[in-house]
């Protein structure tokens, strides 16, 4: 079998990712504090020219603080797209307000500004857009509508860092942005995260709940230094011709069951419930998002030089079969490259046979699969659009490590599933 082509699984971890975080690993009196910290902090600000960055240990922390920061009340409503994953209302729930979503244009997998403006009442407070695997939302629409209706935007980038709407970046169109850099995010530190402003008085009330927060301990900055050196061992031997049994899945079951793998996702965290601490990022991790943040622009233009040749390559199948390719425009960086597609597990299962592991964000409504959406206040039914994109995409890779050469092997492979 021909090397494994993957999207999960510390993508974007280079060598010099991986040398960078055994030498961390090495001083572990630089894990909490650290001059990273500061570095990482002053080149957001002036890539954002926001005068306030908050640095985190996720993305959902971020979200959290930003929500905590207009002191929600009982009843007070936040609005966020369908089509996204449990951490975003986890988010609103622990920071005292009610999530209330809006459905997604038809076949497409940002929010619908039509059913934005019907959702919108006197109780709702604010409003996160998503701008989804890097394609910005229609920023221009949704900004002049909260204006109009006084509520505050708070930009998801999580997916998007370095895109552009309008030649303007995202995460400068909203009161506040939240940045990820989770493990296979645009950048990676395997996990951590920022909050960006430009106001005055939510940086004020931030940093009140900012002060109180701690670094993660010496044991989670350790598990996360070894993520990208464990999967830069596995990934080799990620598949076998036995397609479901390997030596990479033994080895990842064995590093889980010694607690040695942080999940992004709990068993809490379906329940409504998330249980992971919000605390600082520390500055081993830092040290880790600073090395990928120098290479944001190459790695954008990599995973834009792809996106193009998937379109190219896909885009004829739809004449012939329910497949849908997702056109590329200015701006877009592609975190990953989304399809379309009738029953998307099952050519999930022909590639991964091939030694292709493609993506399934999200293959519910709510991701991950099992999320309780009684807890999370989700009605089945309510957002029919985002609800028919969820069984229907299927993401390909975009990262780093996948080549020109990969691409053009995966468009074939498609097409012979496409014509078999």
């Amino acid at each position: 079998m021909a090397k494994p082509i993957l999207i999960g699984i510390s993508p974007n971890a280079m060598a010099d990712d991986v040398r960078l975080a055994f030498r961390t690993l090495l001083s572990p009196w630089r894990w909490q504090s650290g001059p990273a910290l500061l570095t990482l902090k002053q080149a957001l600000a002036d890539y954002f020219q926001a005068t306030h960055v908050f640095l985190v240990n996720a993305g959902r922390s971020g979200l959290y603080l930003s929500l905590k920061a207009l002191r929600l009340k009982p009843g007070d409503e936040v609005l966020l797209q369908a089509f996204t994953c449990v951490a975003v209302p986890n988010a609103i729930i622990t920071a005292g307000g009610k999530p209330v979503f809006v459905d997604t244009v038809q076949n497409d997998f940002n929010l619908s500004v039509d059913d934005l403006e019907r959702k919108i009442s006197s109780k709702t407070k604010a409003l996160i857009i998503q701008h989804t695997f890097g394609r910005p939302d229609e920023v221009a629409a949704i900004v002049k509508l909260c204006r109009r209706n006084k509520v505050i935007l708070i930009e998801d980038c999580a997916h998007a860092l370095g895109a552009e709407f309008q030649g303007k970046k995202v995460g400068s169109f909203g009161d506040m942005a939240v940045l990820s850099f989770g493990r296979d995010k645009v950048i990676s530190s395997v996990f951590g995260g920022a909050l960006i402003t430009k106001n005055q008085f939510l940086a004020k009330a931030i940093n009140k709940e900012f002060r109180r927060l701690k670094f993660p301990s010496l044991w989670f900055i350790k598990k996360q230094l070894l993520h990208p050196l464990i999967f830069n061992l596995v990934s080799p031997f990620y598949f076998s011709p036995h397609y479901r049994f390997s030596l990479g899945k033994f080895m990842v079951a064995v590093f889980r069951l010694f607690g040695l793998i942080s999940l992004p996702v709990s068993r809490l965290d379906k329940l409504g419930k998330s249980d992971l601490p919000v605390q600082k990022l520390p500055n081993a991790l830092a040290s880790l998002a600073l090395n990928q943040w120098r290479q944001l622009g190459s790695f954008n233009l990599h995973r834009k030089k792809l996106a193009r040749e998937y379109y190219r390559g896909l885009k004829p199948l739809g004449r012939h079969f329910p497949l849908k390719a997702t056109a590329v425009k200015p701006g877009q960086i592609f975190m990953r490259y989304p399809i379309l597609v009738k029953e998307p597990e099952k050519l999930k299962a022909f590639l991964s046979k091939r030694g292709i592991l493609t993506g399934n964000w999200y293959r519910e409504v709510v991701a991950p699969a099992g999320v309780d959406f009684k807890a999370i206040g989700y009605v089945a039914g309510s957002c029919v659009n985002a609800e028919a994109v969820s069984h229907t995409v299927l993401n390909l890779p975009t990262h780093p490590k996948v080549s020109l050469d990969d691409v053009g092997l995966i468009i074939k492979l498609i097409r012979s599933y496409v014509h078999h």
